[in-house]
């Protein structure tokens, strides 16, 4: 992926990414972030799907193909920030992140308001069917099953960091609520704006695939 070929409102933070990670060392960065070496970089498992980021290159690709310059930036931003600190095993709203709050607002209009609109229902049949579409797209999507809410599920986005969607389908008189939680030591992986990223990007898979 040349310069030419990223969109503008990615170029700035694309390049400076690469050429920070140009100047890191692959092998102790990659043992900070829980990923293995390749020949040509580190192997980062996005979501439970392989992908090669190079050294000292900064090119990330999945299977031979390239990936989308948000991926690109978000795996970047991962390698260089992760410090080795292991998963706190429990869960924190976004707001409760470092820095979470600046975005708060724009994080629940943005994830979990269209989370709540694509599973939610008004009424006990739609509010069942409405938890099945949920819990067929989220187990499509590697999620795995926990206790809280009506339904929700934990995905291992990458390998010290996780997080979960929780769900409350509604009825006649509540509405239906999404909530986007992220493991406690998620800050040790990545600033509150990559956070919220990947908590948008997993909203979209998830309704996506249930439309």
């Amino acid at each position: 992926m040349s310069a030419a070929d990223v969109d503008r409102r990615f170029r700035a933070a694309w390049e400076r990414a690469r050429a920070e990670w140009a100047a890191a060392d692959p092998a102790r960065r990659a043992a900070q972030a829980g990923c293995g070496l390749s020949g040509g970089g580190v192997d980062v498992p996005f979501f439970g799907r392989p992908h090669l980021v190079t050294h000292p290159g900064g090119e990330v690709s999945a299977a031979g193909a390239p990936a989308h310059v948000a991926v690109s930036i978000l795996l970047l931003h991962y390698l260089l920030r992760a410090d080795g600190t292991p998963p706190a095993g429990e869960w924190l709203a976004f707001r409760e992140l470092p820095d979470g709050l600046f975005y708060a607002a724009s994080f629940a209009q943005r994830v979990e308001a269209p989370l709540a609109q694509a599973f939610g229902a008004s009424s006990p049949a739609g509010s069942k069917e409405g938890l099945g579409r949920f819990r067929a797209a989220a187990a499509a999507a590697g999620g795995l099953p926990l206790e809280p809410a009506d339904a929700a599920f934990a995905f291992q986005a990458l390998p010290r960091l996780a997080l979960a969607v929780l769900l409350w389908a509604g009825d006649d008189e509540l509405p239906a609520q999404a909530s986007v939680v992220f493991d406690a030591a998620a800050g040790h992986c990545l600033p509150a704006e990559d956070l919220a990223g990947l908590g948008g990007l997993l909203a979209r898979r998830l309704t996506g695939s249930a439309s």
